[in-house]
């Protein structure tokens, strides 16, 4: 994806395509401060997402929208402003969306998803876990997380495993507590391990790996950078790192891990 951020404060622009690369490391992202050489450059890129501010000496957003829409109509406009008196006149030039300084990484996650024109763009990886062997989680800076419970961690492996799809209650019981899924105490059990594991993501700014649903938890893999998914999508590095071992520290990932030997192509390495 490539976007802009327009903003005669300087810092301003930089902290919207600061966030923007966290959001979207693989995309482009540049900032200005002159609306002039804005245009130049959205003449020739043709950007996905424009984030422009309103108040600007010379051209203001609202004129420079005029402008982009001429030269490129697809572009997504998103208005930054610190006043909400200026909300009826921009949406006079039907822009994709608006958004209030102080600007947050919420508010463009927001935006990002209800584009006028949406776009396709890869979620960045929040933690990056690994199967291969023992079942290991790091930080987006290669630092190994901290569980504050073991059980956690291994509730964790095991949405991990699941690959998104949602654990009941139940589910996660038997798998910790060797199927006594219909004990009331262990699912009330579960759920401490639950808010454990939430605040331990919480603590690395990665709470959104994991994601609540009605009495069922999973992981939102988009921002799971793992060894175990590349496997799956064929990647030559992920196969070939594959020793036939797999969260060899749960007795649950056999299964796993013989359906992981059994995949096509597995023997041609080993």
């Amino acid at each position: 994806m490539t976007t802009i951020s327009v903003d005669d404060q300087v810092q301003v622009a930089e902290e919207i395509v600061s966030m923007m690369k966290e959001i979207d490391p693989s995309g482009e992202h540049t900032p200005f401060s002159d609306p002039e050489d804005a245009l130049d450059f959205i003449e020739d890129a043709k950007p996905d997402v424009a984030w422009l501010d309103i108040e600007m000496p010379g051209i203001s957003g609202l004129e420079l929208s005029m402008e982009i829409k001429k030269v490129s109509p697809l572009t997504n406009i998103i208005f930054v402003t610190g006043h909400e008196k200026f909300a009826y006149q921009s949406y006079q030039l039907h822009p994709s969306g608006f958004i209030l300084k102080p600007v947050t990484k919420e508010a463009l996650e927001r935006e990002l998803a209800n584009l006028r024109n949406p776009v396709e763009f890869k979620k960045s990886g929040l933690i990056k876990a690994q199967c291969f062997g023992n079942f290991e989680v790091f930080d987006k800076d290669g630092q190994a997380m901290k569980f504050k419970r073991s059980r956690s961690k291994e509730l964790l492996a095991y949405m991990v495993d699941r690959r998104g799809a949602m654990c009941t209650l139940g589910e996660l019981v038997g798998i910790l507590f060797e199927d006594r899924e219909g004990d009331k105490a262990l699912k009330k059990q579960i759920r401490v391990f639950i808010y454990s594991l939430k605040d331990d993501l919480k603590r690395i700014g990665a709470e959104e790996v994991l994601v609540k649903g009605w009495n069922a938890y999973g992981v939102d893999a988009s921002l799971i950078d793992c060894d175990y998914f590349k496997f799956l999508e064929g990647d030559n590095q992920a196969v070939n790192s594959f020793m036939g071992e797999y969260m060899i520290q749960y007795s649950w990932a056999e299964m796993t891990m013989g359906e992981l030997i059994m995949k096509p192509g597995y023997d041609d390495y080993y």
